[in-house]
């Protein structure tokens, strides 16, 4: 084991964090691009551009991929430290009350303010929120995590939740999963890739599938989520076996370098594809050529956690980055539907018709959007979610009430029940 890494040990990954901010950043200024139509560029003339945004608003949704390659890092991550004695593996039953405790207290929330507020969702279609039944069916649906089954719920309330449905599943095979993962991971990693690939290629050629149905079936992401799992595992394979690894750090801080500025060459190269009509570029891609991003983004992250500290903390692991990523599930699971109120609404008022053509307007509903998902962030992650995780739904609420001075204060009250 590295002595240098020993500060490390205990799971904190700079890159981590610094990945997933950039990823909600992509996937929230993507669909400030759906919702309001504008592009944003710094202009140095009226005719040259200093920087251009718009490929980051187009191509923003490849950070999807990323937040599943960060997903399987994550979930494979502690089990490999147990693999290799850094610490101690606690149990599948341990293993899915911490997801639970993660997972539902935001997704709840969100949920429920989608039901007594219809208008933070879209109206119309499949979903009728006068309808007591087709709420009812949406809710179940959701709270299940099978909505993306059934082209009647997704994409109805939490319009972003089609991708938590898939995590969700994903956390339910995951020990099966690890079963050949901990025995043979690369072979286990080429398999995984091998049966969502064909899978993909085979929903391409079934034309009775809508496109967000076949877009949200679980085991297409198989290989994405493998990625991240083989990451993680040689990250910490490395960290154990590999004694060299110190006098590697400007190799790989290099690489890790590379991977990032080659996600970026991706996402330039998406923009010169033809795609076929009828068929959504998003969709296409994650068809196609997701493997390509997904591999990039797990090189990335196991390379920049044996790199120079000035690119791994300074860089990956800034304040904001940090903070950033603390509420990136409630920023995630808040802003598209907030955008879809403030439209519904007519917030910041406009005359215009479609208000897309109010730039002023849609600038205002731009900056209220991302204000209100950072202060939902803020406040649900740290008030209602943290502890939670922390103590448990009935401890938090115990405690919760000693706060607010409604229960006395108890010794031992609030524990954790991990």
């Amino acid at each position: 084991m590295n002595n240098s890494r020993q500060s490390d040990i205990p799971g904190y990954l700079y890159a981590l964090d610094g990945m997933r901010a950039i990823s909600l950043i992509f996937i929230v200024i993507f669909h400030t691009f759906q919702q309001s139509w504008i592009f944003y560029n710094l202009k140095i003339s009226p005719d040259k551009y200093l920087f251009n945004f718009e490929i980051f608003q187009r191509y923003g949704y490849v950070a999807i991929d990323s937040f599943f390659v960060l997903s399987g890092f994550c979930l494979f991550y502690p089990i490999a430290r147990s693999m290799f004695g850094e610490c101690e593996f606690r149990g599948w039953k341990n293993f899915f009350i911490k997801r639970a405790r993660r997972i539902y207290p935001s997704y709840v929330i969100m949920l429920i303010l989608t039901i007594l507020i219809p208008s933070f969702s879209y109206i119309g279609g499949m979903y009728d929120p006068k309808s007591f039944t087709n709420v009812a069916h949406n809710v179940i649906m959701h709270l299940l995590f099978i909505h993306n089954f059934d082209s009647h719920t997704i994409g109805t309330t939490i319009s972003t939740a089609w991708t938590m449905s898939i995590e969700v599943q994903f956390y339910v095979l995951f020990p099966l999963i690890c079963i050949p993962f901990r025995k043979k991971p690369v072979l286990t990693t080429v398999v995984m890739s091998l049966v969502a690939v064909l899978l993909r290629f085979i929903l391409m050629a079934n034309a009775n599938i809508s496109q967000p149905i076949m877009s949200a079936i679980t085991p297409i992401y198989f290989d994405v989520f493998a990625f991240g799992m083989i990451s993680a595992y040689f990250v910490v394979y490395v960290r154990n076996k590999v004694k060299c690894i110190d006098k590697l750090k400007l190799c790989m801080t290099i690489i890790s370098a590379l991977s990032i500025f080659s996600a970026f060459g991706y996402m330039c190269w998406l923009r010169k594809i033809s795609f076929p009509n009828g068929v959504a570029g998003d969709v296409y891609f994650r068809f196609l050529y997701r493997g390509i991003f997904s591999v990039l983004i797990a090189l990335f992250l196991f390379t920049a956690c044996f790199s120079y500290g000035f690119w791994e903390k300074k860089i990956w692991g800034n304040k904001f980055f940090v903070f950033l990523s603390s509420i990136s599930y409630t920023v995630y699971l808040w802003h598209q539907n907030v955008f879809i109120f403030l439209k519904n609404h007519n917030i910041p008022y406009s005359t215009q018709n479609p208000v897309m053509n109010d730039r002023a307007a849609m600038d205002g509903l731009t900056l209220i959007c991302w204000t209100v998902s950072i202060l939902a962030g803020i406040i649900i992650t740290n008030y209602i979610e943290k502890p939670i995780v922390k103590y448990g739904l009935k401890n938090s609420i115990l405690k919760l009430l000693e706060l607010i001075h409604l229960r006395p204060p108890q010794k031992n009250t609030v524990r954790s029940k991990e």
